[in-house]
């Protein structure tokens, strides 16, 4: 046999085994996705997902801004007040012969937010608070970069009511998934 019809029945052969392979997937599924979101994989305790910044805790180093890769956080200036709390550096209202204190305070960008954490590595008081949510959508192109205000409240999950579901390896399956502990 020469070489070329070999290379020729090679080819075949393996265009053959792949459509087998489709035609059997066609007649037994083995999904390997999940019914999302009726179904949502139950996410480990330190699971990267949306985070906000403690306002008592951040100092306003902007160390946080200067790590980030993709320049996702921006440094907001603000007032600290008499509670310790900030507000917004137009609402200055310094009272008496005492200066308000001047800040900054981190707003992420989420559009450009890669969820590297290094903000969280490299913040020197931990002012950081995470959050599991990782599966928010925005509908207008504002929304992804909030206010000082909104950056504060950390996301609800949205799914709260779906069936949650751990992923174990299978080797004939690939993935196979079972309900969460």
């Amino acid at each position: 046999m020469s070489n070329k019809k070999r290379k020729t029945r090679g080819v075949i052969e393996g265009h053959t085994k792949a459509l087998a392979t489709g035609f059997r997937y066609l007649v037994e599924p083995n999904r390997m996705t999940l019914d999302y979101p009726a179904e949502t994989i139950k996410l480990p305790s330190n699971y990267r997902g949306f985070f906000t910044v403690d306002d008592k805790k951040c100092i306003g180093c902007s160390m946080c801004e200067m790590v980030c890769p993709p320049e996702a956080i921006t440094m907001v200036p603000r007032v600290v007040s008499s509670g310790g709390n900030t507000v917004p550096a137009d609402q200055e209202t310094s009272t008496g012969a005492k200066p308000a204190k001047k800040t900054k305070r981190p707003v992420v960008n989420w559009g450009r937010c890669i969820f590297c954490y290094f903000c969280f590595d490299i913040c020197p008081v931990d002012a950081f608070i995470s959050s599991p949510v990782h599966d928010l959508s925005f509908y207008d192109d504002a929304d992804y970069r909030p206010t000082y205000e909104k950056y504060l409240k950390l996301p609800e999950e949205p799914y709260k009511d779906s069936k949650k579901v751990t992923s174990k390896p299978d080797l004939k399956r690939g993935i196979k998934y079972e309900p969460a502990p």
